[in-house]
């Protein structure tokens, strides 16, 4: 994984304020998305989110933390927790990992009104599982 001096900035912002090393982070246009080990969650957002406005404040975007998992499956289902999440299946095709998440209507559509933090999770997805795509069935 290659991250941009941009990324390794917020990277070392985060730091910086909280004392947390960040195993990735995403950049989108107002948000700035971090991976972060569970031990080190509570640190990063500090008591009632101090962490997280104070960083806000100072970088001008809006803050998000992502608890690192080990395995993909609980990396979503957490990154998603107010989604109800049926299964999620791991499939190969072309030689490219997948993620199929199963959902109800009413879930499939909450999840459609959340396409930038999609976006977001689909990029850590790739980048720190080695999943080329998130989709929905």
């Amino acid at each position: 994984m290659r991250l941009t001096s941009n990324e390794i900035f917020y990277l070392n912002a985060l730091n910086r304020v909280s004392g947390v090393n960040a195993r990735d982070c995403v950049v989108d246009e107002n948000v700035i998305s971090f991976l972060v080990r569970k031990e080190a969650m509570g640190k990063a957002i500090g008591k009632n989110a101090a962490t997280i406005k104070k960083l806000s404040k100072q970088l001008r975007k809006n803050i998000e933390i992502f608890e690192y998992c080990d395995d993909v499956e609980s990396f979503i289902k957490k990154a998603l927790y107010n989604i109800k999440i049926d299964e999620i299946n791991l499939v190969e095709r072309n030689g490219k990992k997948q993620a199929i998440l199963m959902l109800d209507p009413e879930n499939k559509r909450k999840l459609l009104n959340s396409l930038p933090r999609i976006k977001r999770i689909k990029t850590l997805s790739k980048r720190d599982y080695k999943i080329e795509d998130v989709r929905t069935r």
